[in-house]
């Protein structure tokens, strides 16, 4: 594997880990040494991602997925949100949090590049929900100057994706989240602070391993 720049710092980036798969198919993984960043090389092809996000099993009838969503709005959203618009960013096949958040009385807009790609007109927003979004985005800053474009001020985004359990090698061969071939990105409280430092954003609170909230500068 030859360098790489790192997408999210544009600091040199040294080779990880790869993957080569017996029924076929190769991944190959840097890490930034500067902000402990963690990126896929090739990017997958639109129809393969596309493809991948039909098999995600957005069910509102499934009881176990709409435990975890109402997880997330409980450490999400309720303690961020005071009044305004809500924008659900990566909202995939079937805006499930999108409905769930609606059928409270919330004002909810869904946006998603496949799935539902006309940007919704109802912002600017004052809260900004990525589940299990970031993990895929392959240029997370551009995304995020977009959505503090698009944000009010003060608005805050909250963004759930697994964090990196630790730089080594080892620890991310055992993985389970990397698995997915439509995550390509992954994170640690350090990068995520780049990354607000980079489009606008202050981390203001994060836990450690899958939460992170952000206010507009």
């Amino acid at each position: 594997m030859s360098q790489e720049i790192c997408p999210l710092c544009s600091e040199p980036a040294g080779p990880f880990y790869e993957i080569t798969r017996k029924t076929g198919g190769f991944r190959s993984f840097s890490h930034c040494p500067s902000c402990s960043f963690v990126f896929q090389d090739r990017l997958p092809e639109e129809e393969e991602e596309r493809e991948r996000y039909e098999l995600h099993r957005n069910n509102p009838e499934d009881k176990g997925y709409i435990n975890w969503l109402e997880s997330f709005v409980k450490s999400a959203v309720l303690p961020w949100y005071e009044s305004g618009q809500i924008l659900d960013y990566g909202s995939g096949p079937r805006p499930v949090l999108t409905e769930l958040l609606s059928a409270r009385g919330y004002s909810v807009s869904s946006y998603d590049p496949y799935f539902a790609p006309s940007w919704p007109e109802e912002g600017p927003f004052s809260l900004i929900l990525l589940c299990e979004v970031l993990e895929h985005i392959n240029d997370p800053v551009s995304d995020f100057r977009r959505l503090y474009d698009a944000a009010d001020e003060g608005a805050v985004l909250s963004v759930m994706t697994q964090f990196l359990p630790s730089n080594s090698r080892d620890d991310f061969k055992g993985w389970w989240y990397k698995e997915d071939p439509t995550h390509i990105r992954f994170f640690t409280p350090l990068s995520l602070k780049i990354l607000g430092e980079k489009s606008g954003w202050e981390l203001i609170s994060e836990n450690k391993k899958s939460l992170a909230v952000f206010r507009k500068e």
